[in-house]
């Protein structure tokens, strides 16, 4: 038997041109596949093994299986026999019976009966230790084509799983299962699917030939019902027939008005208007006849989703305040003056006080993706050109070396996630909570002052990456030396501070950071003295990136990604 995981199934023209339509005409739903696919994804290489490990009352023993005989009373038997291409087994003191073509629910019967004419008083049991393999043939328009050694046991939807289905071309209302040259079994997926009917789903024989011919008319339907997809039709279908095929109505759509439209020219037009009625008896419905090609989409107006109005907001709030957990917010209130309300600790850094919001999140996020993605894309066209400017075979090793490094640490920067953070510009580490904004609080916000530090970080190009104890009159200078100075790869003009409110600091605060040596130092603050870069656009990226993290209040997470 082949295996192998299931290739990705490719789109077919149809469902193309149904995105493009769907796309064009601005019409809502999700992207449409073809119903029934998705049976065939994930299904493991192994899922039908030579040996099945239980055999049913109806299976016809043949050529090629393996029963295991024990009789005991009068006689004693215990014997393998494996049933030959005579269709008989041997069994010691009895001789030759013939088995093939027996139901395996009558077997043991009919062994007792062929030992009886030897022997009386005795019992007897019998299975079926290992089931004759069967070679069959699927072939058409399949995922994977080919021959297949299967269990007798298999049926034809065993070979379809094994195959991996119809391919985007391939029929899911008429496979076929030819046997000497005949058709012996039509058999259609939806059967299966709709009602749970596999009374057509035939075992298998040596030598059948499985065959999935090109799909017949396909129909589009999307829109305001449960399953919206691609369907085949099977003779004249009406609009009746596709929003069955979908589950009928989506619940929203219940009891509510339902708008039918057909796609003309890329524009839904109206065909029907239906008041409530289960769609499978509408008679309106049935009466519009599906043509080949069809977009049909259903429309609910009053099922559009309406947001809830929020009575009561709240937010969370943590670290050093007198009182922490979930808090309603009144009319108006601010973040200073909630905090005011709930009061801080002795140990309270309002400095440092982070504020995060989803809204805020997710927009950071698409920032920092759309960032990515175009980051890579430079990376390659840069790669590519640098490889098609030389074919020096030295200089295309060391630019290839050079990509996967940028590979990685651009991977390693992508991996970033925003957390959502707003900062609140505090002026230093001296802040009050009178000295908080008036930022006026939504729902779900999360409101952390943490514990007022007593270290100041120093990193990057210095001979000793550390955190060192706060003093209030050290400047960043000194904070230098005690990491034992910039190192030879230093850029000591680029030299910038990481605030401990999310801010970031140089000397020239409109453009990229130069010397900032006696400036002021808060507890928490990071000093950060960038490596010498070349001028390229790497190093340009490099700084792109640097820029977002701090403005998004990443900057923890973002010089770790860029010193590691």
């Amino acid at each position: 038997m082949r295996s192998g995981p299931r290739q990705p199934r490719k789109p077919g023209d149809f469902e193309k041109f149904v995105a493009t339509v769907i796309d064009s005409s601005r019409a809502t739903g999700k992207k449409l596949t073809i119903f029934g696919s998705d049976l065939f994804d994930g299904v493991p290489s192994t899922f039908s093994p030579v040996t099945a490990p239980q055999v049913n009352q109806d299976y016809l023993v043949g050529t090629g299986d393996e029963l295991q005989i024990r009789g005991w009373g009068m006689v004693n038997i215990d014997v393998a026999a494996k049933v030959d291409r005579a269709g008989a087994i041997y069994i010691p003191r009895v001789g030759s019976v013939n088995v093939a073509g027996v139901r395996y629910g009558d077997l043991q019967a009919y062994l007792k009966r062929a030992v009886s004419k030897n022997f009386n008083n005795f019992d007897l049991a019998v299975s079926i230790s290992q089931v004759r393999p069967v070679q069959i043939y699927v072939v058409g328009n399949v995922v994977r084509p080919g021959t297949y050694t299967l269990s007798a046991m298999s049926t034809l939807l065993n070979a379809l799983f094994t195959s991996g289905g119809p391919d985007a071309t391939g029929s899911m209302r008429n496979i076929e299962v030819k046997r000497g040259g005949k058709v012996v079994t039509t058999f259609d997926m939806y059967d299966i699917l709709l009602r749970g009917d596999k009374s057509h789903d035939i075992p298998l024989q040596d030598g059948d030939v499985v065959y999935v011919p090109q799909v017949g008319s396909m129909v589009a339907l999307t829109g305001d019902v449960k399953r919206p997809a691609i369907f085949e039709m099977k003779g004249p279908s009406s609009i009746a027939d596709a929003v069955s095929w979908a589950g009928g109505f989506a619940s929203s759509a219940d009891a509510k008005q339902v708008i039918v439209e057909k796609n003309v020219n890329n524009d839904f037009k109206t065909v029907a208007t239906l008041h409530s009625a289960p769609a499978e008896r509408d008679p309106g419905l049935a009466a519009l006849p599906l043509m080949p090609a069809d977009v049909i989409r259903i429309f609910a107006p009053s099922a559009v989703p309406v947001k809830a109005a929020i009575s009561n907001e709240y937010v969370r709030v943590s670290g050093e305040v007198k009182e922490s957990g979930a808090f309603q917010i009144r009319e108006g209130e601010t973040l200073r003056s909630l905090v005011a309300r709930l009061g801080v600790t002795d140990k309270a850094y309002v400095f440092a006080t982070e504020v995060t919001r989803e809204s805020v999140r997710r927009i950071q996020q698409e920032r920092l993706d759309e960032m990515s993605k175009r980051f890579m894309r430079d990376l390659e066209i840069g790669s590519s050109q640098q490889l098609a400017a030389t074919s020096d075979k030295d200089a295309v090793t060391l630019i290839n070396a050079q990509l996967e490094r940028q590979r990685s640490n651009a991977e390693r920067m992508a991996a970033v996630k925003s957390k959502g953070r707003i900062v609140l510009e505090l002026t230093d580490g001296d802040a009050m909570i009178k000295n908080l904004p008036d930022l006026a609080l939504r729902d779900g916000d999360n409101i952390h002052i943490p514990r007022r530090p007593d270290t100041v970080d120093v990193m990057g190009a210095v001979f000793q990456q550390n955190s060192f104890i706060y003093r209030p009159n050290r400047t960043v200078s000194d904070y230098v030396k005690l990491a034992g100075g910039a190192n030879q790869t230093a850029d000591t003009s680029q030299m910038y501070i990481l605030r401990a409110d999310g801010t970031t600091h140089s000397a020239n605060d409109s453009g990229w950071f130069s010397g900032i040596g006696s400036s002021k130092i808060n507890a928490g603050d990071t000093i950060v003295i960038p490596e010498a870069v070349p001028h390229t656009s790497w190093a340009q990226s490099l700084k792109e990136w640097t820029s977002i993290f701090y403005q998004f209040g990443l900057g923890a997470a973002g010089l770790k990604v860029l010193k590691d």
